[in-house]
């Protein structure tokens, strides 16, 4: 199957920081937006801009995390607005390389790029059942 990323292409989202979403080991009460959570939803926004533009008509296709290379740079209190954006900086066959930010509306607050790869969901769904057995088999080897 060949895609058609553009690089170049962008996607902005908007979210509000939920307390499931905070770290709980600075101070008691409300936190600050997490690095992991951070991370997620950056990797979502990318994720969100291949489904939307290039992936819509192929629901059997979607895209997988593969490297996360990203800067906390401030922190961000429960309920305040974040703006993740997303580009395509780079495209080799399912490898699509995306720099990716987000900023509250005082500062930016995390930068950087991420890495992700096109997959074909029904293969990828069998290829990790097969892992799953494989890896009970070691769990409970039959004695034979």
């Amino acid at each position: 199957m060949k895609f058609d990323i553009k690089k170049g292409a962008k996607y902005d989202r908007r979210i509000k920081v939920e307390h499931n979403q905070t770290t709980s080991f600075l101070w008691e009460g409300e936190n600050v937006f997490s690095t992991p959570s951070m991370i997620s939803e950056m990797e979502e926004t990318c994720r969100l801009l291949l489904k939307e533009q290039f992936l819509k008509s192929k629901p059997d296709w979607d895209s997988v995390g593969t490297i996360v290379d990203v800067k906390h740079i401030a922190a961000t209190p429960v309920g305040a607005e974040i703006l993740l954006k997303a580009e395509v900086i780079e495209t080799d066959a399912r490898r699509i390389l995306f720099k990716v930010s987000a900023e509250d509306r005082l500062e930016l607050i995390g930068e950087g790029r991420h890495e992700r790869f096109i997959i074909n969901i029904p293969r990828f769904k069998e290829r990790f059942y097969q892992k799953v057995k494989r890896l009970d088999n070691l769990k409970n080897p039959n004695p034979n």
